[in-house]
């Protein structure tokens, strides 16, 4: 699963109108995520856990 942030069609004020709330019309739409399957991409790296989180007995 790949998720991506658009923002750029927002940027036209008739755009910004369709993505409003259907019912009331009201809102202000910051960004679009895109939700899919797409190329496999390099993982994230990650510190080790001992470097993030402290646990107390």
């Amino acid at each position: 699963m790949s998720t991506s942030f658009a923002t750029q069609p927002l940027e036209w004020p008739d755009l910004r109108w369709i993505l409003r709330d259907p019912v009331y019309g009201t809102g202000h739409p910051q960004m679009i995520i895109r939700l899919g399957y797409g190329p496999s991409g390099p993982r994230t790296p990650r510190r080790p856990l001992d470097q993030v989180l402290t646990i107390e007995p």
